[in-house]
């Protein structure tokens, strides 16, 4: 998949949602002769939209790939976020949820001997993808925010109020 089709992939997802950043941000990497590509952006609805493919099949169930990817980002936004001190204002603990809320993605990669699981083959079971996912998203967002902080900024902002929604929910719970 070329890098301009899964940018419209993502624009097309996103639709008519307002967006929270103004373009898709897009990486690729080759690790251990695996090439993994990834366009995503953020949007101001609170659900999560991640579209995944091995080998171009669709793994509408996810897998490891999957789990790298969210893995990946988390750990930079929150290091980035921890970095710039932009959680300090905050004062609320961040979870990997609240760093997906309004998040569009779709993740491509390539693997020589996929390892489907379940009963309709839609989720991807070999285990040394996540890490080596987790390190090319993890690299990739990294340089982006680096060069782009006022996008950093803004998906930051947008966790943390997801996190402050989050607990003042629980607490209605529990009022309940």
């Amino acid at each position: 998949i070329s890098e301009g089709g899964l940018i419209e992939f993502v624009n097309y997802l996103d639709g008519s949602r307002e967006k929270l950043i103004p373009e898709p941000i897009y990486m690729e990497g080759k690790k251990e002769n695996v090439p993994v590509q990834v366009a995503l952006s953020y949007n101001l609805s609170y659900s999560e939209n991640v579209v995944s493919y091995v080998n171009n099949i669709s793994t509408i169930e996810g897998g490891t790939h999957v789990a790298g990817f969210r893995r990946g980002l988390t750990r930079t936004l929150k290091s980035y976020a921890d970095k710039s001190g932009l959680l300090e204002k905050a004062k609320v603990d961040i979870s990997g949820d609240d760093f997906r809320e309004g998040l569009t993605a779709v993740l491509s990669i390539k693997v020589q001997e996929p390892q489907f699981e379940g009963q309709t083959k839609t989720k991807l079971g070999n285990g040394e993808i996540k890490g080596i996912v987790d390190r090319i998203i993890y690299d990739g967002i990294q340089a982006f925010l680096e060069e782009n902080p006022q996008v950093g900024k803004r998906i930051i902002e947008k966790a943390a109020e997801a996190a402050r929604a989050r607990i003042a929910a629980k607490k209605a719970r529990e009022l309940v």
